[in-house]
């Protein structure tokens, strides 16, 4: 802060009594008054706001103290004053005194001093939670169980085989519940209101289900354009059966399957209809 600075905001301070008594019961006014008084007193152009303070902040938003052994680091910042020093870093003081009293002294500047702290107690922090997500303490099914996939393209028809075969076996069963919101789940502590999150960890949440059940043994369905879920769970340790259903598609389905996905309304001109035919037949 210039001579001139100081002079306007002592003159301002004698003028206007009223903001000074604003300001003294406003909160953290030492953080705030200056710097205030400054933006309204200096123009714009003639403000330097780089801070000549090197100050950190820990993960918990509290200032980072520097002792001792931090003398180093601070030297090699392209700062003026250091912010918080310990009483007891008496060592650091004494160097740092040393150090202000030399002439001609250069020091080499590499500004790492931000990243350095970042790293250091970041690296600290790794692993060191309360408890485990269930993506890693449960990231498999489980070797002694048993998945039976029925792929289909179809879902009426592997919905009404599942419940056949449900109703003959006595076995679990869900249908595409790593596609339809409503496969017919119980709570599962909010995991199963929303399906990216079932498909995001798609094993533990099988893992999940299995105890939620009280099974071994558990029938899906997935659809045959989930080549990534269903390779997933081919990789677990868990004993993986599948079938595949192969349909037919013949041009009503496509048409119905083009209004439920309302890519065309009840009413679109046949030729359109019919050009967009081998478009769908590719995507089924």
């Amino acid at each position: 802060m210039c001579r001139q600075t100081i002079e306007k905001m002592l003159d301002f301070v004698k003028k206007r009594r009223d903001v000074v008594r604003f300001c003294s019961t406003t909160r953290i006014p030492d953080k705030t008054f200056f710097q205030t008084l400054v933006r309204h007193l200096v123009p714009a152009n003639k403000i330097q706001t780089r801070l000549l303070t090197f100050l950190m902040f820990t993960d918990y938003g509290m200032p980072a103290i520097f002792y001792n052994d931090h003398c180093d680091p601070l030297l090699s910042q392209d700062y003026l004053f250091a912010r918080k020093i310990s009483p007891e870093a008496f060592e650091l003081k004494e160097r740092l005194g040393r150090l202000c009293a030399e002439m001609g002294r250069r020091f080499h500047i590499s500004k790492e001093g931000l990243k350095l702290f970042t790293f250091l107690t970041g690296k600290g922090w790794e692993g060191l939670r309360f408890g485990r997500r269930v993506w890693e303490v449960q990231g498999n099914i489980g070797r002694n169980r048993e998945l039976l996939v029925v792929i289909c393209r179809k879902w009426h028809v592997a919905k009404r085989l599942l419940e056949r075969i449900s109703a003959e076996l006595e076995v679990a069963s869900c249908q595409y519940l790593f596609h339809e919101h409503d496969a017919g789940m119980l709570n599962l502590g909010g995991t199963e209101n929303r399906v990216p999150k079932r498909r995001r960890y798609a094993r533990s949440f099988l893992h999940m289900l299995f105890e939620q059940k009280q099974t071994d043994r558990l029938l899906i369905c997935t659809d045959s354009a989930s080549l990534e879920l269903i390779q997933e769970l081919y990789q677990d340790s868990a004993k993986v059966k599948t079938l595949l259903m192969v349909c037919q598609f013949n041009e009503a389905y496509l048409f119905g399957h083009a209004q439920r996905i309302r890519l065309v309304a009840e009413g679109a001109p046949p030729e359109v209809i019919e050009r967009l035919f081998p478009m769908l037949r590719q995507d089924v």
